[in-house]
């Protein structure tokens, strides 16, 4: 299992079918007058490459990490059915309300599977002067 695709974006989408919409998709650096802040409603958006390699339970865990440790942390777990063939993805979007950001700086945005690092975007938070 790879990750296709990370991205934050200000709203995320996934139909039925798995087609996804993304709106506000690629920031990697959010504005503020003031630390701490609480940033209303983003996503995380990630796409994963499935092969029959992954067939079972797999676990997945999106965490945001600053400096001093973790402000935000999902786990999710995936079951890749025994008869699967080919290569597939699986769009998933993850929403994150009122999170909390305690001070500017570099925050990484990871995704591990199945207690592996598999990706890490950074996401920076900058102190604006007026």
């Amino acid at each position: 299992m790879k990750v296709a695709d990370l991205m934050l974006s200000d709203y995320a989408t996934v139909n039925d079918k798995g087609k996804y919409t993304l709106v506000g998709a690629g920031f990697t650096e959010i504005l503020t007058k003031k630390v701490p802040f609480r940033y209303p409603l983003m996503f995380i958006f990630i796409r994963l490459r499935i092969t029959s390699k992954d067939i079972g339970r797999n676990r997945i865990r999106v965490q945001i990490v600053g400096e001093k440790g973790a402000i935000f942390k999902a786990d999710i777990n995936i079951d890749i059915a025994k008869n699967h063939t080919g290569v597939r993805f699986i769009p998933i979007p993850t929403q994150i309300s009122n999170l909390r950001f305690p001070n500017v700086g570099s925050y990484d945005i990871e995704v591990c599977i199945n207690g592996e690092l598999k990706e890490c975007q950074s996401l920076r938070i900058i102190l604006k002067n007026n």
